[in-house]
């Protein structure tokens, strides 16, 4: 086991908003590593096709007008800007489905409605900015955080007879910032500024499963059904 993957266990006995607060430490330090040795992620594409199967949390539209807000700076790379998320395309990712793009939408569909439905209320607690290799994102806390990781498993279960793949951090957040070229300079500044920021909290009330781009653009996503939590 590795040092990553030992320090990432640890987190994971710990429990609840400690665990995840060591997991986005984790996350900022391997990312801030990275960046130091050049690794930016540069986003050539356009929005569209709509290449990914995935399942989504919208952010609020106040919620994600305020998290743009501060991250808009940070999108200023002189000629060429990195591209900045509308605020109705803010999300949190709750399973990516590709591996089981080749199953009828109806099965699809049927297993998320239920595990959707079954799961207890969740809310998520927008706070602090940060930068990894390739986005700005805003840390999305859980909770109870053992909720979010129980229903993301049962949906992959559900699905598939093979073991779920784990999440490697097993922590939400929703991108706000996507790197168009190496030009970090207003990057860190802004991050920097909003690091400790609370937005804002909101519940868990539905999730959609679209077809998508990389930015989860309008032009490039295709809602394909929403499964509302129970009462």
């Amino acid at each position: 086991m590795d040092r990553w993957s030992t320090a990432e266990r640890l987190c994971g006995l710990a429990g609840g908003e400690l665990a995840q607060r060591g997991r986005f430490g984790l996350l900022r330090v391997r990312e801030a590593r990275a960046l130091r040795r050049g690794r930016a992620g540069v986003w050539g594409g356009e929005e569209g096709p709509r290449a990914f199967l995935t399942t989504v949390v919208r952010v609020p539209t106040e919620l994600a007008a305020r998290v743009r807000a501060a991250a808009q700076p940070a999108a200023a790379a002189g000629v060429n800007s990195h591209y900045l998320y509308p605020a109705d395309a803010l999300h949190i990712t709750l399973a990516n489905l590709d591996r089981y793009a080749d199953l009828p939408l109806a099965r699809l569909a049927e297993t998320l409605a239920d595990r959707v439905a079954a799961a207890p209320p969740i809310t998520f607690t927008l706070r602090g900015l940060a930068v990894a290799r390739h986005t700005v994102y805003v840390r999305a806390y859980a909770r109870p955080a053992p909720a979010l990781l129980a229903l993301r498993a049962s949906i992959l279960r559900d699905l598939g007879s093979e073991p779920p793949r784990q999440e490697p951090l097993r922590i939400a957040v929703s991108n706000v910032v996507r790197f168009r070229c190496a030009d970090l300079t207003t990057v860190l500044p802004a991050v920097h500024a909003h690091r400790n920021a609370r937005f804002g909290s909101f519940p868990l009330h539905r999730v959609e499963l679209v077809r998508t781009d990389k930015v989860l653009s309008a032009a490039g996503t295709e809602l394909l059904a929403a499964f509302d939590t129970g009462p």
